[in-house]
């Protein structure tokens, strides 16, 4: 499967996003932790998780968005 994984690196200080192929999320945040051995913190998506993520943005307004972060 691939994954979008979502990694901070502290030496850096930035976010790093990286496509990776693997068997689960798990195994795909590990691959990036070993490739980047200063990541404190890394979240994996996959791709359908990711396209349903984009496709329900574009269904919602932006009243709509900004209401669910930001409560008045």
């Amino acid at each position: 499967m691939r994954f979008l994984v979502i990694s901070y690196d502290a030496d850096q200080q930035k976010w790093h996003y990286d496509f990776v192929v693997a068997q689960s999320e798990q195994v795909a945040v590990q691959c990036v932790c070993m490739e980047r051995p200063s990541v404190i913190a890394a979240d994996a998506l996959s791709a359908e998780a990711l396209c349903n993520l984009a496709a329900t943005a574009q269904l919602r307004n932006r009243r709509d968005i900004e209401s669910a972060c930001w409560p008045s």
